[in-house]
């Protein structure tokens, strides 16, 4: 019965992290696709933080199910655009960079609290942890497993803007098979095993940054 709570409140964690966080990486997708000159967006409203305008009912679902998730994408219409490639490119790489720019703000309660907890032990610590802790660690897994250079996922619009074009159009003949592979690996549970060792350089170069300066304000 206490494990089943626990996993309850684990899920009640993360899916009000989750409505957070993916509202703050799509309104970073559409409030950068404005500066550049793309009005698409604003006009539908989703330069918000309202999760309402952001979530995508299946994707929702599939977090309680599969424990992974996904929003309605931002639209883009890339001609408004002055440089089409840099404009994609840039507007795709806001909503990743948001979410590792959430984890840091993350961290430093997440930190602060850990080390409350091994300071002074109590209950409300253990919980305020845990609690930023998810958030942390979900917000980091966002913004490495977006960059993955993988459609309709942004790292693949990235590499759009880096990669000369006649690359990137070859690779998107095999785009149907790339996703059907990278489906298989997310299902066989073979992507979090790659994903894994990437999020922990991630996360610990994060705390790394953040444990002096909490020390050092405490």
């Amino acid at each position: 019965m206490t494990a089943f709570l626990g996993e309850v409140y684990r899920l009640l964690i993360l899916f009000a992290f989750f409505i957070i966080s993916i509202s703050i990486h799509e309104c970073a997708h559409a409030y950068a696709a404005y500066l550049l000159g793309d009005p698409t967006a604003k006009n539908e409203g989703r330069i918000t933080l309202n999760p309402l305008k952001h979530l995508d009912p299946l994707g929702t679902l599939m977090l309680f199910i599969i424990n992974f998730g996904w929003a309605k994408p931002t639209p883009v219409n890339p001609i408004y655009f002055k440089d089409r490639r840099k404009g994609v490119m840039l507007s795709s790489l806001a909503g990743p960079l948001s979410n590792l720019l959430f984890a840091v703000i993350l961290a430093f309660p997440y930190v602060y609290f850990q080390a409350s907890y091994y300071n002074n032990f109590n209950k409300l610590n253990v919980y305020l942890m845990s609690i930023f802790g998810i958030g942390f660690s979900l917000n980091v897994v966002l913004a490495v497993f977006n960059m993955l250079p993988v459609p309709p996922l942004d790292g693949s619009k990235i590499l759009s803007g880096i990669i000369p074009p006649k690359y990137y159009y070859k690779m998107l003949e095999y785009e149907s098979y790339i996703t059907i592979a990278f489906i298989i690996l997310m299902l066989t549970g073979l992507l979090s095993k790659i994903l894994s060792p990437i999020v922990s350089v991630v996360q610990s170069a994060i705390i790394y940054v953040v444990s002096p300066i909490i020390a050092f304000v405490v």
